[in-house]
């Protein structure tokens, strides 16, 4: 990397650490890069994973990370892309060394000189216009042609995991560089496509409500639904993220709760000592409606010397937007946010203290949304309120997020009507097992 894309990158990311109001990044959390991961998400429409972050906030690398991540870093930042950022910043630094120079030259030289900055101003004028023409007309063929690119998938078992996907294209017609194909939010999972090819597979380990991606260069040019069911609970771990390890039904304590032994975690090599998260998962099609139901559960944590701010995370994915409230120990504050639909609260700007408990309890948590005005209950007790505009969808998922030993109790669903659609007090997983 040339010094003066160190210089930009380090100024990008001042930048977008002042805008999320994160500060001193030596001392984030893992709960800091997951918001800042949601926050450039938030802005871009581009998803970093965590593990990217760490590694460009940390310096950790030798060369330029991909164009498609420096370029949801520089409109984050600044709101334009990587190139044109670059550019603008080799312009700015050439005038400043230019405005330097002493005037030692006589009059003859003078005019020459005042003949040479009308070209420079003139030439590029032209260039622009000319670049600006050939863009919009590749704009234009790009708009038109994204409204015929095919995009299709088929699941090659049904409420089955591992699950194979078979996703059909035709990229042919598009001019651009480079395509990808994208499983999900992760763009861990970017592959790399090519014309001429008509299918490409992937595997879907966890169940899900994910949106697939077509890129052509850095644009989203084509994006659809795939809806991964299990219809019954499904319980993985992450060490790292990128890393997904799944668990069958008898490897699940034998109680009347979900939950798992440190000593299982163990024996599929997820050390409870390092950061990983544990997550339960059911899919299918709920049949309520996001901006009008009551969802209620019970969950608890178990201590671990390695996690000094247990987190309790709950996911109602909709068709069109998701549920995420966060619910942390007392005293962590500070790492809660939430999302509904379009709406985000941080808790690094705002006080949260309200979403936080004694999670080494079990404790009950409420949500009850009415024509998008939503009210969150904890233990009993209103404890914040919000309203949205974009409308959540149908709930396609419930799951739950841990980073580090959590345990679920007693499922509710209800729809607008308040009728039960979907109950499971888990009483039955004491008593399935030999």
């Amino acid at each position: 990397m040339i010094q003066s894309d160190w210089t930009l990158l380090e100024d990008i990311k001042r930048k977008i650490a002042e805008q999320a109001n994160l500060n001193n990044s030596k001392e984030w959390s893992q709960k800091d890069f997951d918001f800042l991961s949601f926050f450039i998400e938030e802005k871009t429409g581009c998803r970093l994973s965590v593990s990217t972050l760490k590694r460009i906030w940390s310096n950790n690398y030798q060369r330029l990370p991909h164009i498609s991540t420096l370029d949801a870093l520089s409109k984050t930042a600044f709101d334009k892309n990587w190139q044109t950022l670059k550019s603008a910043s080799i312009s700015n630094r050439v005038k400043i060394k230019g405005g330097k120079s002493k005037r030692t030259l006589k009059e003859p030289k003078k005019r020459l000189r005042k003949l040479a900055m009308g070209l420079v101003v003139v030439i590029p004028i032209i260039l622009i216009l000319i670049a600006g023409t050939k863009e919009l007309r590749k704009i234009r063929n790009v708009k038109y042609e994204i409204a015929n690119v095919a995009f299709s998938h088929r699941k090659t078992i049904e409420n089955k995991l591992p699950n194979t996907v078979v996703f059909s294209y035709n990229i042919d017609a598009i001019k651009a560089d480079s395509f990808f194909l994208q499983q999900s939010w992760d763009a861990s999972r970017r592959v790399q496509i090519f014309k001429g090819a008509k299918e490409r597979t992937d595997i879907y380990y966890i169940p899900g409500y994910f949106t697939a991606k077509l890129f052509a260069d850095d644009k989203i040019v084509k994006e659809m639904p795939v809806h991964v069911i299990y219809e019954d609970w499904f319980m993985a771990a992450r060490q790292p993220m990128s890393n997904i390890v799944t668990f069958d039904k008898n490897l699940w304590l034998r109680k009347d709760y979900l939950g798992i032994a440190t000593k299982t975690l163990g024996t599929k090599g997820i050390d409870v000592n390092k950061e990983f998260q544990l997550a339960y998962y059911y899919v299918k099609d709920f049949g309520v409606d996001g901006d009008n139901l009551s969802y209620k559960t019970s969950f608890a944590m178990e201590p671990l010397e390695s996690v000094d701010c247990p987190m309790a995370n709950f996911h109602l994915q909709g068709t069109k937007g998701y549920y995420w409230i966060m619910i942390g120990n007392k005293g962590c504050g500070s790492e809660v946010y939430i999302r509904i639909g379009d709406t985000l609260h941080n808790g690094k700007i705002q006080d949260l203290t309200q979403l936080t408990t004694n999670i080494y309890q079990w404790n009950e948590l409420e949500i009850h949304t009415s024509n998008k005005n939503v009210q969150l209950i904890l233990n009993g007790t209103e404890v914040f309120s919000t309203s949205y505009q974009a409308s959540i969808g149908d709930i396609m998922e419930i799951s739950y997020f841990f980073n580090g030993m959590g345990m679920v109790d007693d499922v509710e669903l209800k729809n607008e009507q308040r009728e039960i659609k979907f109950f499971d007090d888990l009483e039955s997983l004491d008593n399935q097992f030999p």
